[in-house]
């Protein structure tokens, strides 16, 4: 848990600091937070186990998700971690166990985090992943285009948003259902104009894709 908190404080340091101070609002770039982050990749790695894994298919058929979905089924895992992720921070809120400090800058930092993952490209399950969750949010209006190429999120219209994404993967796992996966994925996982102006953006101020860690202690017990 050390070492995951180190690596995450340099990703937030070095690469989503200045994503955030690049791609959203001067109102909301002040409601990016390293706990936000921090708290949303505990969460997304424990929505790894959330959802279905072994399914009763129609036919009776006993399967799991991985063998359903075939080759589109990291993609969509890592979109379900991500956003059941945030559906899960918004519910441990709402039972009193995070506080509620964390309720509009988990949404901010997780668009500021949408802009990072995607430049791992649309070839990778993250990247692929991401952009499927950044445009589907973009549509349901909860992510704000600004005329001067920033971004914000819209309060009103995200936990809805973040709610009808979860459900529409998590019911796609449950039923096994390729052919909903694959319309999904084609439909949304693009590169759009804004994705295209954001990651645009970022190359001009040369903000990194990742850090390399360093383990100087381990480096010296290996000498």
């Amino acid at each position: 848990m050390v070492m995951l908190k180190n690596v995450s404080e340099a990703k937030f340091k070095h690469i989503l600091q200045p994503i955030a101070d690049s791609c959203i609002t001067k109102e909301q770039q002040e409601l990016v937070d390293f706990e936000s982050f921090f708290t949303h990749t505990i969460c997304h790695e424990c929505c790894h186990g959330i959802g279905p894994h072994t399914i009763i298919l129609p036919d009776g058929r006993k399967s799991t998700v991985r063998l359903e979905l075939q080759e589109l089924h990291s993609a969509l895992e890592e979109a379900k971690a991500d956003i059941v992720g945030l559906w899960a921070l918004k519910f441990l809120i709402s039972q009193g166990l995070l506080p509620k400090s964390l309720v509009k800058s988990m949404y901010v930092s997780f668009l500021a985090g949408c802009f990072r993952s995607v430049r791992f490209g649309l070839e990778e399950a993250h990247g692929k992943g991401q952009a499927l969750q950044f445009n589907w949010l973009f549509e349901k209006e909860a992510f704000i285009f600004h005329s001067n190429d920033t971004f914000s999120v819209d309060f009103s219209k995200v936990e809805g948003a973040v709610e009808s994404l979860s459900k529409e993967i998590l019911t796609i796992q449950a039923r096994g259902d390729k052919e909903a996966a694959s319309f999904l994925l084609q439909k949304y996982c693009k590169m759009t104009k804004p994705l295209k102006v954001a990651l645009q953006k970022l190359e001009n101020i040369q903000v990194p894709v990742d850090i390399v860690p360093s383990f100087p202690i381990a480096d010296k017990l290996l000498q």
